[in-house]
């Protein structure tokens, strides 16, 4: 493909309503005539202007390829680059690739790099960076992301300085959708500064590292040798994790902060209309859903996964405590391969009584004590949520221990099956397979399904390669299908993104997958 540069800009005043052509529902925005859309020809910064941002959660690591939070990804893409970017309706761009393509038998793929670029450190960007990225993810299995690659790469090929080749044990004509979330490491990264290397945040990115103060601030300053000249326009980024959504409702009004992120419909309903500040929400193709404990009882056993599901109202999830986003009983959004609109609305019905008699069938006494865990500063009114979640089971006989754990402590929770119950985000949007692989082939975060149904893991395998997209669209409905029967996950929702937006605020995009790109934004007054 030729490169394009994204070259977009756009006036939008109260209410206004902007239509995403992405096979999802439109993205709205509320507010005086003041968030301009990303220009990435616009003029350089003139004098000093900063930003404050500031969601629910703080940075869990700095590691580019053991980032899940959302704090941590959108820090991440001021410091560092991916080969592949995206635009807000999910678009492949170029970023540190201006070109791209895929053999015939789909067994490789080819990148032309970007010339002249540089790291924050002066190191030039050379193919030799994107060998050793990749490198890193297949000699260290145990890293986050390498579950997206440890499956389909075999080798990372360099043909010439700004040439690389991805050789796949298989084809797989859905990875080019995985490269957007893999930032490009210093080649000479581990040998400069040893093994802790990310903790310096050296990247290509329009930001350099500045300062992280855990539970306080992280500081990004602007990279004044950034290739793409003039898309930067401010000097400084302040993110600041405040956890209570209150707290950081008040900090945008009094002006503390200038953006929040993860507010829930009743907090945007109170702040629309007030002045000098901005509401902007979009459907995403998130799900929020409850992950089993396979490995014990009672959820080793599917009749007490259904009778969780009987037990649940998700309908006053939606509408009386989130006031946002949609129920869904499928995790593949519309306008995705293997999307099924029989299937998305086949919610379980609420039925505590039919909840009590699956329980007995199971052999579940009355009084069984589960541990359900879950971070609640992840997104709007979650520990609300589980609360709810927890008094529902209570009332059907569980005795539910809920424990809210701090971003760490709950991974470590999950990945050793420390839990009987978790609360788990899922992104199945423009490609299914990376969710996929990574929460249920290689069950990174505590679903062993992969024990209990290995036939399933060989479709998920089957529908990576397949380079039919009929076959392949068939395969992941009989995926979601073979997951729903058996209550594998159970969806509570699917989110609604929602922001609080400062007036002087120029340049905000609501996204769908939540990764603003805080470096293209400005400040006006």
């Amino acid at each position: 493909m030729t490169e394009r540069i994204h070259l977009l800009q756009h006036e939008t005043s109260r209410r206004t309503l902007l239509k995403s052509s992405a096979g999802m529902a439109g993205l709205a925005i509320s507010g005086p005539a003041l968030i301009t859309l990303l220009n990435t020809h616009a003029v350089g910064a003139q004098g000093e202007k900063s930003i404050t941002w500031s969601r629910g959660d703080d940075l869990r690591t700095q590691d580019p390829q053991e980032i899940s939070g959302l704090m941590e990804g959108t820090i991440n893409r001021l410091l560092y680059e991916p080969l592949i970017d995206t635009d807000e309706k999910q678009q492949l761009l170029p970023a540190l690739a201006t070109e791209w393509s895929m053999a015939e038998d789909g067994l490789s793929y080819t990148f032309k790099l970007r010339d002249g670029v540089t790291y924050h450190d002066g190191t030039p960007f050379t193919a030799d960076s994107v060998k050793f990225t990749f490198d890193r993810l297949l000699a260290k299995p145990e890293l986050q992301h390498a579950a997206l690659w440890v499956d389909s790469l075999q080798e990372v090929r360099v043909d010439d300085p700004l040439t690389v080749t991805f050789v796949l044990t298989a084809p797989n004509p859905g990875l080019l959708t995985s490269f957007p979330g893999e930032s490009i490491l210093a080649h000479n990264a581990v040998e400069q500064y040893g093994e802790d290397f990310f903790t310096k945040g050296i990247g290509t990115g329009p930001f350099k590292y500045v300062e992280w103060t855990k539970n306080q601030q992280w500081v990004g300053e602007a990279n004044e040798n950034y290739w793409n000249a003039g898309v930067v326009k401010l000097n400084k980024v302040t993110f600041r994790p405040i956890t209570e959504e209150a707290t950081r409702v008040a900090a945008l009004r009094n002006g503390e902060v200038d953006l929040i992120d993860s507010l829930s419909g009743e907090r945007a309903a109170e702040l629309d209309g007030q002045d000098q500040i901005v509401i902007a929400r979009t459907p995403s193709t998130d799900t929020i859903h409850l992950t089993f404990n396979f490995t014990r009882p009672p959820f080793n056993i599917k009749e007490a996964r259904w009778a969780v599901a009987h037990a649940i109202d998700t309908e006053t999830i939606v509408n009386d405590i989130l006031q946002a986003g949609q129920r869904v009983a499928a995790p593949i959004p519309e306008g995705t391969i293997g999307y099924s609109a029989e299937l998305v609305s086949a919610f379980p019905e609420y039925n505590p009584e039919k909840s009590k008699e699956l329980l007995a069938q199971a052999g579940v006494a009355e009084g069984t004590k589960i541990e359900f865990k879950m971070n609640p500063a992840w997104f709007a009114k979650l520990d609300q949520v589980g609360e709810f979640v927890a008094e529902q089971l209570r009332a059907v006989g569980f005795d539910v221990d809920m424990q809210f754990l701090e971003p760490g402590a709950y991974t470590e929770a999950r990945q050793s099956h420390s839990f009987d119950l978790a609360v788990q985000q899922g992104n199945k949007g423009l490609n299914p397979d990376p969710n996929y692989t990574v929460l249920v082939v290689h069950g990174t975060f505590g679903l062993a399904y992969n024990e209990a149904r290995p036939d399933v893991i060989e479709w998920i395998n089957q529908a990576r390669s397949e380079l039919d997209e009929t076959k392949r669209g068939e395969l992941y409905q009989q995926i979601q299908q073979a997951m729903y029967d058996d209550m594998a996950e159970f969806i509570l929702y699917r989110q609604e993104y929602i922001w609080g937006v400062k007036e002087r605020v120029v340049g905000f995009v609501p996204r769908p997958d939540w990764q603003t790109r805080v470096f293209a934004l400005d400040v006006q007054g």
